[in-house]
């Protein structure tokens, strides 16, 4: 199951687990978690309607004033939760995080931050309730659009501050935004550390919304009156994987072909997933390739190194960009000739094997059969 988050109002640390009710999620078990550690603390999620619109709001009721917090105190309730230790390591990452946000905005030591008001039961519940609930419904990918931005002033425990909350800036660092008219808290500092928690990737330019099969979608109202809500769509997982990758591109007049089947080599060595040459004619009507490398994040600094050195090419183009790619696994064939190895893939529900070139290969000059001829035979089994 794959998750989208609709953030054009926004989002507040208990936003997401109203919608994710309203969605279909049971959050009683939620509560009895809270409940067995000893937190006196009452959790659910109420239908609410808002510009004739239904959705559902969290309420959670806790006895008595709650202390500030230190990163020990919070610690402390981490691991008196009955949580698995994923929902615990992801919640306690999280809360460290955020530790680390308030101390480079307010220049001190993170063990010296008191969480004042993102310390009380209530933000615990919405960090350990969202790990626990993208556990529960089996939630493979999260993405977001784009977060708006926001003015304005608000009021805390340090006076007031300008909008976004300093903590907030720190913890949208590197995510995209987007300008808005917007003049109230649209993103709090648990609605941002949600988001620094569980989002994969975000909207770009060139997509916009969920993508796949629908299985569910629900709203989740927070308790300022901003004029909607967060919106959460549950896609069915396909068992596609979808992944970031870099396109890296440059026009090369000046190899030859031996030196361009060297420089393939080079950059595969370096750990480019796929390298393709498209010929046309640059300028002066000159023969020419453009050359195309798709690698990962992590190796993105060696491929790029290898393009330069193996093409002595003056500049490379680079694009970060999305692939989905089907999973797949090792497997072997057994055919009249012999065993070869093979790739075995799901595709809507049936299951296909295809042999390894280099196998079909070997097993073509023992035959004396081309290769389209063995992989047709064994392709048609």
């Amino acid at each position: 199951m794959r998750l989208y988050l609709d953030l054009s109002y926004g989002i507040g640390g208990d936003m997401l687990l109203a919608a994710l009710a309203d969605a279909g999620l049971d959050l009683h078990p939620l509560a009895e978690i809270f409940r067995n550690a000893g937190l006196t603390a009452q959790l659910c999620a109420a239908p609410e309607m808002r510009s004739g619109i239904s959705g559902k709001r969290l309420f959670l009721e806790q006895a008595g004033d709650q202390p500030l917090r230190t990163m020990p105190d919070i610690e402390a309730l981490l691991d008196a939760l009955p949580v698995s230790d994923a929902v615990r390591e992801r919640s306690r990452a999280a809360f460290w995080r955020l530790a680390e946000a308030e101390a480079a905005v307010h220049g001190c030591e993170v063990d010296k931050i008191h969480f004042h008001e993102v310390g009380a039961v209530d933000t615990l519940a919405d960090v350990v309730g969202a790990a626990w609930a993208l556990e529960t419904l089996g939630i493979s990918e999260v993405r977001a659009s784009a977060i708006p931005w926001f003015t304005g002033t608000v009021c805390c425990a340090h006076g007031e501050l300008p909008l976004p909350a300093p903590a907030v800036v720190k913890l949208l660092d590197g995510k995209p935004v987007r300008p808005s008219s917007f003049t109230q808290e649209m993103v709090t500092p648990t609605g941002a550390l949600l988001l620094d928690m569980l989002v994969d990737t975000y909207d770009d330019a060139g997509s916009a919304g969920p993508a796949g099969r629908l299985a569910a979608s629900g709203l989740g109202y927070g308790a300022r009156d901003s004029g909607g809500g967060l919106r959460v769509f549950l896609l069915e997982d396909d068992g596609a994987v979808r992944e970031t990758v870099w396109v890296l591109e440059s026009h090369i007049d000046h190899l030859s072909g031996e030196d361009l089947g060297r420089a393939f080599e080079g950059i595969f060595a370096a750990g480019a997933l796929d390298v393709l040459a498209l010929h046309g004619i640059m300028k002066k009507s000159r023969p020419a390739v453009a050359l195309r490398v798709v690698c990962e994040d992590a190796h993105l600094t060696d491929v790029e190194a290898a393009f330069f050195r193996e093409t002595l090419t003056l500049g490379i183009r680079r694009t970060r960009t999305e692939r989905t790619a089907l999973p797949r696994k090792e497997a072997t064939m057994q055919t009249p000739w012999g065993e070869v190895r093979a790739k075995e893939y799901t595709l809507g529900g049936q299951t296909f094997i295809v042999p390894e070139d280099d196998d079909l290969a070997e097993m073509a000059r023992r035959t004396g059969q081309s290769t389209a001829a063995l992989r047709r035979l064994l392709m048609a089994k």
